[in-house]
């Protein structure tokens, strides 16, 4: 009796075994792929509609008949290119929708174009989508819709300030800019005076002379916060290399903060700073017919050793992947890396709105 039962029970426990495994059979030709909606056969991106949403993307969801979380990539390529060197714009386990803003696209649009060698203009793109469940099982594939993009060339164009003083030989063309990011009273930048901001400099809201702000006497030394006037006298009453500049219009209220004399590089090639951080030098550019000034150094670096941005070698107002823009690195635990041994030039882009980090193999 006791062994009729056992071989009752392990049949029912063989039959309850191949039952399940038979429900999580994952079976790709009964599996249907997602479904990307048409978009526009065009579209104009324009530097003064970065924040706006450039085109929505909806689908339908993937039928794998698997009980497995699915992920969808929305991926862009050039067409002809059969998403050989496609860019992943999305991924997602649940939406089937998904947003892109003009910047993010364009930004995305010019890396394609540059990668593939194209000349500057409308950019021929498809788009798909692909889901998986892992990857030992073939993705889906979607169909794939197709438009003309003309991305825009350089960066948005906010309300600018300029900084103009014996740094930049009182010359506007080669000043630096507090930009207001939400095109209100409020500017704000990282300026940097290389070592003359005690000789002068003052605030003006165009490249003339018609109208500008000052001191009003003498501001106490490193004062961090005074009140303009318009045809002030020059603000000799800063002596640091950087610092971060505010300015309201309304209340002509001028805020100095973060004050610091020089930035380098720390990382693992110093042992976080176990010796002088690598100084960087001022220099700057001529990008569509406006100066772009950055902090640059040539530096050796070995692949997944991470480094970081810092003033006068201490831990005080740090520059990490979460303070800017980057490309040419990787990041990994806070920290910058790059992916090859090598001999690199970093540029740090500091007065812009979005500060960015341009890293590039020699």
């Amino acid at each position: 009796m006791k062994k009729s039962i056992f071989l009752i029970i392990t049949t029912f426990l063989l039959i309850a075994c191949n039952s399940n495994l038979e429900k999580i059979h994952y079976n790709e030709t009964d599996a249907q792929p997602a479904i990307l909606q048409d978009i526009e056969n065009s579209y104009i991106l324009e530097a003064q509609q970065s924040d706006q949403i450039a085109i929505v993307f909806e689908w339908s969801l993937p039928r794998l008949n698997y009980p497995a979380a699915v992920t969808t990539d929305l991926q862009m390529d050039i067409q002809g290119n059969n998403f050989a060197k496609a860019i992943t714009l999305a991924s997602t386990k649940t939406d089937s929708i998904y947003s892109i803003n003009t910047a993010a696209l364009n930004a995305a649009l010019i890396k394609l174009q540059t990668t593939s060698g194209m000349e500057f203009g409308p950019i021929p793109v498809d788009f798909r989508l692909v889901s998986s469940i892992s990857v030992a099982a073939t993705p889906l594939y979607s169909n794939v819709v197709s438009s003309i993009i003309t991305p825009f060339a350089g960066e948005r164009e906010y309300p600018q300030i300029w900084i103009i003083g014996d740094y930049c030989g009182w010359n506007h063309d080669n000043s630096q800019f507090l930009y207001s990011a939400n095109e209100d009273e409020s500017y704000s930048g990282m300026i940097c005076f290389a070592g003359k901001a005690s000789n002068g400099w003052k605030l003006t809201p165009a490249a003339n002379w018609e109208n500008d702000w000052g001191a009003d006497g003498s501001p106490a030394e490193e004062a961090p916060s005074i009140v303009l006037i318009e045809q002030g006298d020059n603000l000799t009453n800063y002596a640091k290399n950087t610092y971060q500049v505010s300015f309201n219009t309304s209340t002509r209220t001028l805020n100095m903060s973060q004050g610091h004399e020089t930035w380098g590089i720390v990382g693992t090639y110093n042992n976080w700073g176990a010796t002088t951080d690598l100084e960087m030098t001022l220099a700057s550019e001529v990008e569509n017919g406006k100066r772009q000034y950055y902090f640059t150094t040539t530096l050796n670096l070995k692949a997944n050793e991470g480094w970081k941005i810092r003033p006068d070698n201490t831990w005080i107002d740090d520059v990490g992947p979460n303070q800017l823009k980057y490309e040419g690195v990787e990041t990994s635990d806070g920290n910058f890396i790059v992916i090859e041994d090598g001999n690199y030039t970093i540029k740090w882009y500091f007065n812009k709105v979005e500060e960015k980090l341009v890293v590039n193999k020699n």
